[in-house]
Formats: C-alpha cells, sequence, structure tokens
C-alpha cells in the first residue's frame, strides 16, 4: 500500500483510541486525546502533500480521505456529545451533511461523474479541525485559564453551535454548487 494511504489509514485505525482516551476522563487521556487530535489534524494535511509530492495519487486515496476525515472528526464529535462538550443539535448537523456528502459523491462516482471540492468544504474542515484542538487544550488547561471544566464545557457547547452552523453552510455551498451535476444523476 502507498505511503499516502497508509497516511489516511491512521487517522481510522486511531480514532478507537481517541474515544478511549478521551472518555477515560482523566488528565492524562485528555491530553492523549488532544495529541491524537493533533495527529488527526497533521496527517489531514501530509497525506495529500505526500501523494502529491511523490505521485502517489490513487481511486483508493481518492475515497479513504474524506472517510478517514469523517471518521476521526466524527468520533471527536461523539466524545464530545457524550462528555457534554456539545449538543445533540450541534452533532447531528455535522453527521447529516457528511453522510449526504459522501453518498452523493459515491453516486456520482458511479455514474462517472465527478462532483468537485467546494472552498466551503475546505473552511469547514479548517473550522472543524481549529474547534476540535481548541476545546480539548482548553480542557487540558483550564485551570491555569481560570476556569472550571463545567465552564469550559459551556464555551464548548457553543463553539460546537458555530462549528454546526459552518458545517450546514458548506453542505448548502455544496448542494448549490454542484446542482448541474445532481440534476444530471436525477435524469
Amino acid at each position: 500500500m502507498k505511503l499516502a494511504n497508509l497516511v489516511t489509514m491512521s487517522r481510522m485505525c486511531l480514532a478507537p483510541a481517541f474515544l478511549w482516551a478521551f472518555l477515560a476522563d482523566s488528565e492524562a487521556g485528555v491530553r492523549w486525546a488532544l495529541a491524537l487530535a493533533i495527529f488527526f489534524e497533521v496527517t489531514d494535511m501530509v497525506d495529500g502533500y505526500i501523494a502529491r509530492r511523490f505521485e502517489q495519487t490513487s481511486q483508493l486515496g481518492k475515497i479513504l480521505d474524506p472517510l478517514a476525515d469523517s471518521i476521526s472528526r466524527f468520533t471527536v464529535f461523539l466524545a464530545f456529545l457524550v462528555a457534554g462538550y456539545a449538543s445533540v443539535w450541534a452533532v447531528a448537523p455535522i453527521f447529516w451533511r457528511d453522510s449526504i456528502v459522501s453518498t452523493i459523491r459515491v453516486l456520482a462516482a458511479s455514474q462517472g461523474v465527478i462532483v468537485s471540492a467546494r472552498f466551503a468544504g475546505k473552511v469547514k474542515a479548517i473550522v472543524q479541525g481549529v474547534a476540535i484542538i481548541t476545546i480539548l487544550l482548553a480542557a487540558c488547561v483550564h485551570d491555569r485559564l481560570g476556569m472550571s471544566l463545567a465552564e469550559v464545557k459551556e464555551v464548548s457547547r457553543a463553539v460546537m453551535v458555530y462549528v454546526s452552523l459552518v458545517t450546514v453552510w458548506s453542505l448548502v455551498d455544496y448542494l448549490w454548487g454542484n446542482r448541474k451535476v445532481l440534476r444530471s444523476l436525477d435524469a
């Protein structure tokens, strides 16, 4: 298997480790969860660079990368939901958006149609990644920030509403920007 795809797959394989670490409800667990989240975000950038730099782009990589992004990030958001850092109404739209976009991509690919990525999707990924790392970092150092963990969770729930709104915006932009492709699939 190509190095770029191995890097991509590492995000999927380590997602359960994130869940275990974060839900261990210990300072060390949250630190490990932060380290894994940083690893997820860094490898999300590195796998694409490796694929292009070393001419390792592949059909498998084009499918695995968005899947790995969804699995790793949604695992984090699921953990946030369980631990009280996010509400179900902030997490559900993120799941719905990823499900809709993935289904459209697979359907289009099965018809030989390319569905283009959108700038809004890149913005969504950056906002999600920054929010994840910021929330986890705040959970690690809340006492140094002069905040209780309950206050961190309250702020995190507000941040997750913003993340959800950006995610919904990216879905609307994706559907609008690919409306011709979607019409052709309905023909």
